[in-house]
């Protein structure tokens, strides 16, 4: 009342920034048959890829011309599947692609943007697309024409990878998310995968059948401490990605006549933990742990038209938990290293559709 405080709410010339992204593509494929046991299907997409920024930096006026960047890249995307048949119910496939990871908007946008919570991530413009380099070699066993056994080994070579990090900040807590790439990065693991009828156990379970998939994965990220100088070591491991994975699936299909047909599905999967954002500046990773998910579907054709689809998502709830890691070469006075934890809850939907 007295004057001694004023406050004004303003904005900078860079409040605004401009995306404009334009990809051209083609492609040819082609599928052979050799004799009666192999099949080679082949080709390239070739695509070109443009994407324009226009931004201000932070602090800028109104009046302050815009910066622009424009990454323009034409790629040549090869692919080759090709699967020997050693018998009527066993093959080998191997299959070898080149793909792109292009950066989400959040991602490449240079503006501040404040979630929910109160962090702050702030998007890279100079981003480069990922290209990455895909092996995946399989033995497939077929018992009869509804189960399936499946053993894979698989490999990746990504060049530019983009990772989640997080740096040191005078606001935002201390830390602001921001994202960058790496110089690159190799994976490689190996699968299983397995999906049977259980009236193999009795005929009681005629109409239940178990699907299950596990994963083993190896990884190692090459970092660039040149061009990313706040990072703490030159190798660590690829960001986002699980030493391993499990997800299994219990199915019941019946029906009440010749076409309400159901199927009801109980989903469950459970990953190992995973660096959520790296470390920089001395500090360790932040660490996404390990979480069960345990998924309801009921899908019902109550005529020849209609669907119906009821989900009942992440039923046990459970407490989702990302913590600094060990590993800071600076000095951490907390007793407690979890930087976030929360609850997503339940989520219930149902969905009716019309098929003409």
């Amino acid at each position: 009342n007295s004057g001694l405080l004023k406050f004004t709410e303003e904005s900078t010339g860079d409040y605004k920034s401009k995306l404009h992204q334009t990809v051209n593509a083609g492609y040819a494929n082609g599928f052979l048959n050799f004799g009666e046991k192999w099949e080679v299907n082949g080709g390239a997409r070739v695509e070109s890829s443009v994407r324009e920024i226009k931004y201000r930096n932070i602090g800028d006026s109104f009046t302050d011309k815009y910066k622009k960047l424009t990454n323009d890249k034409l790629y040549v995307l090869p692919s080759l599947n090709v699967k020997y048949a050693l018998n009527e119910k066993n093959n080998i496939r191997f299959a070898a692609s080149k793909t792109i990871t292009k950066p989400i908007s959040i991602e490449v946008l240079p503006i501040q943007y404040v979630n929910p919570d109160g962090t702050v991530e702030l998007g890279n413009p100079n981003l480069e697309n990922s290209e990455n380099t895909n092996f995946d070699l399989k033995y497939e066993l077929f018992p009869n024409a509804k189960e399936m056994i499946v053993l894979g080994a698989f490999g990746k070579q990504i060049t530019n990878p983009i990772e989640r990090v997080f740096i040191p900040t005078a606001s935002s807590g201390g830390q602001i998310t921001t994202y960058q790439n790496s110089k690159q990065a190799t994976l490689f693991g190996a699968e299983l995968e397995i999906l049977l009828q259980l009236n193999r156990i009795s005929s009681v379970l005629n109409s239940f059948s178990w699907g299950f998939n596990a994963s083993l994965m190896k990884t190692s990220v090459e970092v660039d401490l040149i061009k990313n100088p706040l990072e703490n070591n030159s190798k660590r491991a690829l960001q986002g990605a699980s030493n391993w994975l499990i997800n299994s699936d219990l199915k019941y299909d019946f029906q009440f006549n010749e076409d309400m047909k159901n199927t009801i599905s109980v989903v469950y999967g459970l990953s190992g933990e995973k660096i959520y954002a790296v470390g920089t500046a001395g500090l360790d990773h932040i660490y996404e742990k390990p979480f069960s998910k345990l998924d309801f579907v009921w899908s019902s054709k109550l005529s020849k038209n209609i669907e119906a689809k009821l989900s009942v998502d992440n039923i046990l709830n459970p407490y989702f938990k990302r913590e600094l890691g060990n590993d800071s070469k600076v000095a951490i006075t907390e007793s407690d290293l979890v930087v976030k934890q929360y609850k997503r809850g339940t989520g219930f939907s149902l969905s009716i559709g019309y098929t003409f």
